[in-house]
């Protein structure tokens, strides 16, 4: 009986050349399954990059177009002349050359006119301030000129990148209307 139960034995032993554990296959199928994982978490973390920035810029923008309408609320004789919609207009036609060029009066420790004072503004904000990819401001009034009743509007408007696999950049705007007192 002894002999037959080693008999039994024998038999219950894996052939020759196969073995337990991993095989090489399935190393390499979850190795593939892994990397596919990381890639995808890598293209969360690109579109969370993404939207962070656009979030960024698009925070600097209300800030932009905030500060440019108490500036104007407090210098009511440049929107009344025009001198912001003017210069706004001439920055935002090239806004590297323009700040690059002559600054305009300095108008803090100064005394300035109003159209002096409204170029310092424009210039200051776009210029110094702006943290804005290619802003574009644009400021008008209901009305010309821009008396006490009319309806005031600042628009910022800048470039931010496009949707997820997409080079090409996407135009954002914002735009900022109040009643002038």
């Amino acid at each position: 009986m002894e002999g037959h139960l080693k008999a039994r034995k024998s038999h219950a032993k894996l052939p020759k050349g196969k073995e337990d554990g991993f095989g090489l296959i399935e190393v390499l199928i979850s190795v593939v399954i892994f990397m596919v994982g990381i890639l995808g978490m890598a293209g969360m973390q690109a579109q969370a990059v993404r939207a962070t920035q656009d979030s960024l810029q698009r925070s600097q923008a209300i800030w932009l177009a905030n500060e440019m309408s108490e500036r104007m609320k407090v210098n009511v004789q440049g929107l009344e002349s025009g001198k912001y919609q003017t210069t706004a207009q001439t920055a935002s036609g090239n806004v590297p050359s323009y700040c690059a060029g002559s600054v305009p009066r300095q108008c803090i420790a100064n005394a300035c006119t109003a159209d002096e004072m409204a170029a310092y503004d424009v210039h200051d904000l776009m210029c110094r301030n702006a943290r804005v990819s290619n802003q574009q401001l644009v400021v008008s009034c209901s009305a010309t000129p821009c008396n006490s009743g009319e309806t005031v509007s600042i628009t910022l408007s800048w470039e931010t990148r496009g949707g997820i696999g997409t080079l090409f950049l996407a135009q954002k705007s914002l735009t900022l209307t109040y009643l002038r007192q």
